[in-house]
């Protein structure tokens, strides 16, 4: 299977861009180094305390433009949001609840680039990068401005040898 996500390369500069955004093509293994060993350094629970608004930050703005230059609803954002984070080679997400009134919902992922590298030698949550991802993209959708807001868990990795996905639940 081939690639979905477009992706445009300007001639001059170089720079790559998909869905109007600057992007950076790298090996998995390098991304997943970099985040163990940063976690190694500052501890897990200072690190994913640094992860969590970042990756809030940046899942909130990539919605802001999808919806400034493709003119979809914030629901449909959010769905193409984890569409499109599936075909970047994340893993593949599915959204199990996305209960709007509720202020709360469900997510899954497969084949995490994390829990894959990791494999079945950790028995800890070692996806939490994505709280951030979920927070960020839910925050949009609910139209808040702190993604602080949402608070979201890692309820269990693929990783621990006894599920076939990582899920995450989320509430505002």
């Amino acid at each position: 299977m081939q690639p979905v996500v477009p992706i445009d390369v300007d001639e001059l500069s170089g720079i790559w861009r998909t869905d109007g955004l600057p992007m950076v093509y790298l090996p998995r293994h390098f991304l997943v180094n970099n985040h163990l060993a940063v976690e190694a350094a500052l501890g897990r629970e200072a690190y994913r305390a640094i992860l969590r608004p970042a990756t809030a930050k940046s899942a909130a703005e990539w919605c802001e433009a999808q919806v400034r230059d493709k003119g979809l609803d914030r629901e449909a954002t959010v769905r193409h949001y984890f569409q499109r984070l599936s075909q970047r080679g994340w893993g593949q997400f599915s959204i199990d609840v996305l209960d709007v009134a509720g202020r709360r919902g469900s997510i899954s992922l497969r084949n995490s680039i994390f829990a894959l590298e990791a494999g079945q030698q950790r028995r800890q949550l070692v996806c939490y990068m994505f709280e951030g991802f979920v927070t960020g993209a839910f925050s949009f959708l609910l139209g808040l401005a702190d993604p602080t807001a949402v608070d979201c868990e890692e309820t269990y990795c693929a990783c621990d040898g006894r599920h076939d996905r990582c899920r995450f639940k989320f509430a505002a």
